[in-house]
């Protein structure tokens, strides 16, 4: 997989905690953020390995991949696609673009399953979670 570099700002008390997590693990805070970011933006490509990827996450990962959401505007941009859809008005653009949400949520769907299985065999009441309403950004 070709990678490029980004250069990132993070904030002070976001860079401690996975400084703290890095060494735990006994890694590079650099694979840290990396291992974050493949598990909550990663593509069809990588579904499996992230699926294998989430025993070796800490609680704290598994939660924030459990409480990540569409925000309002693409909850709002799925269900305008949704209803010109089902009234044929729809672009093949927009077709594509409905196609890439449904599967970034589906992805999420079995991320955040597997996640939750995971923090149950950890010890973690997980009822809470599953029996409360979700919150859209």
């Amino acid at each position: 997989m070709k990678r490029s570099t980004v250069e990132l700002e993070i904030a002070p008390e976001i860079e401690d905690h996975v400084r703290v997590i890095a060494e735990g693990e006994n890694c590079s805070i650099e694979s840290i953020l990396q291992e974050g970011l493949a598990l909550l933006f990663g593509g069809d490509s990588i579904v499996e390995y992230q699926l294998d990827r989430l025993n070796n996450c800490t609680d704290e990962q598994l939660w924030a991949l459990i409480h990540q959401r569409l925000t309002r505007a693409q909850d709002a941009r799925m269900r305008e696609l949704l209803n010109r859809g089902s009234e044929g008005t729809i672009t093949e653009q927009e077709k594509a673009e409905l196609t890439y949400i449904i599967d970034w949520v589906d992805r999420q769907m079995l991320l955040r399953s597997r996640a939750l299985a995971l923090l149950q065999e950890r010890g973690h009441d997980i009822d809470t979670y599953l029996y409360t309403a979700p919150e859209v950004d």
